[in-house]
């Protein structure tokens, strides 16, 4: 007696999907450079708390990069450098570029959360609930639209 193989299923992404993890890795790129930058400005006694931001930072973009590759695909490469919305001097202004860098990251969480499959959802709705909870560790009012701007 002969078994046929079974068949194999490729279970792939949308393309609207693949665009918004392409998103989700090029907002982690700026976060990681930014997270870099303002990492200059903060206390020593405030240090940790920063870094162990921008490894996280680090360690989503690298998690989305691998999904990509998983497929088949290039994901976007960090830019060499970064246009800084807001003049960074000290702490205060520190905290609230890293506010701002969280909020658009927040807002393309909610884009990519919208259309996943609702097996994959739950993840990235806590990676948005996370960014919303450092932007009040950082002392700053999340904005009532994430992914806006103010």
């Amino acid at each position: 007696m002969t078994t046929s193989p079974s068949p194999t299923v490729e279970i792939g992404l949308s393309e609207e999907v693949i665009s918004k993890i392409n998103m989700a890795v090029e907002g982690e790129n700026a976060a990681v450079w930014a997270f870099g930058y303002l990492l200059s400005f903060i206390p020593d006694e405030n240090k940790d708390y920063a870094f162990s931001v921008f490894n996280l930072h680090r360690d989503n973009r690298d998690r989305l990069r691998l999904i990509l590759r998983d497929l088949g695909l290039t994901p976007p490469r960090p830019k060499e450098v970064y246009e800084v919305p807001i003049v960074v001097k000290d702490m205060v202004t520190a905290y609230e570029l890293a506010s701002l860098v969280e909020n658009r990251l927040i807002g393309i969480y909610i884009q990519l959360y919208a259309i996943e499959n609702k097996s994959e959802r739950s993840e990235t709705l806590q990676y948005a609930l996370d960014g919303a909870i450092r932007i009040l560790e950082f002392k700053q009012t999340p904005i009532a639209l994430p992914g806006s701007i103010s």
